[in-house]
């Protein structure tokens, strides 16, 4: 007995070593059990340790072509970015062009503002200088419009012809007349000058008259009027030959400007006209035309 198991302790010996596993599941209770022998790999141990932080798991390493298209796309960003600086450059040099080509414009019409406002001034100095002193005139060149046709002299007594606007000195104007009387007078030996003369709107008023007036009436006052008119001399203008049929007027406001025009030239009249003798009652176109 003793030895027996003294000999089966020994035969045991070398499977002390063998450890059997035994895998219980609840999945498959009626699975026979077997064992599990031992693996011969060697099993690499990781120590764990409170002191150390988390572990942080490593980024994956990328390739070549991941890092290839990475780079790629910084480059084409970079050409894009590069585009738009230089479109924005052109853009600024082109409004930096503009706004001097704006200043060198605004420059040159603040120039022409400023002239033409040295001009405006200019002006209304020279304006407020013939406002300041009296408006002066040169009197030579009034002299020609204020000298007579005939005589070329100042007009010291001027007379309007009504027919025709036209103005004479007296003197001047008698003599025309005067020349006209005598040749209708030798033309008319019988002609008498302080005889009234037929009103010369007779026509007119026959043609009123005409239905209260007998035939024969008419008659004899239309060859009184044509006597008459032919009996009478014919004064013209002149100028312009119009007929004058009544007498002519003082024009006094041509006779003030040549008082004054003549005082500044010192130029007086030196003719005694028949008007200007005081106390004289008679017109000096009387014996042209009766009253």
């Amino acid at each position: 007995m003793p030895s027996m198991c003294s000999s089966s302790q020994q035969r045991s010996r070398p499977h002390a070593k063998e450890i059997e596993v035994i895998v219980l599941s609840s999945d498959d209770e009626n699975a026979p059990s077997g064992k599990i022998r031992p693996s011969k790999r060697k099993l690499s141990v990781i120590s764990l340790s409170s002191d150390e932080g988390p572990m942080v798991p490593k980024a994956p390493r990328k390739d070549g072509s991941s890092r290839q298209r990475e780079n790629s796309r910084l480059k084409q960003m970079n050409e894009q970015l590069e585009r738009q600086v230089a479109g924005q450059r052109i853009r600024l040099d082109y409004a930096k062009k503009r706004l001097e080509e704006q200043s060198q414009e605004l420059a040159a019409r603040s120039q022409e503002m400023n002239a033409c406002h040295k001009k405006i001034q200019l002006q209304q100095e020279k304006l407020a200088a013939l406002e300041a002193k009296e408006l002066t005139i040169d009197a030579t060149e009034l002299d020609d419009t204020l000298s007579c046709n005939i005589c070329t002299d100042l007009m010291y007594s001027p007379y309007l012809l009504l027919d025709c606007g036209h103005s004479y000195c007296e003197g001047c104007l008698k003599g025309w007349f005067n020349e006209t009387l005598t040749k209708h007078i030798r033309a008319h030996p019988a002609y008498n000058v302080h005889r009234k003369p037929v009103p010369r709107d007779l026509p007119q008023i026959l043609n009123i008259i005409g239905p209260y007036v007998s035939r024969p009436i008419q008659m004899q006052l239309q060859a009184l009027y044509n006597n008459s008119r032919q009996a009478q001399p014919e004064y013209t203008c002149p100028a312009c030959r119009k007929e004058v049929t009544g007498k002519p007027v003082v024009n006094f406001a041509v006779k003030d400007m040549v008082s004054i025009v003549g005082s500044v030239l010192g130029r007086s009249d030196t003719r005694r006209e028949s008007s200007n003798i005081r106390g004289r009652q008679a017109g000096p176109f009387d014996g042209f035309f009766p009253r």
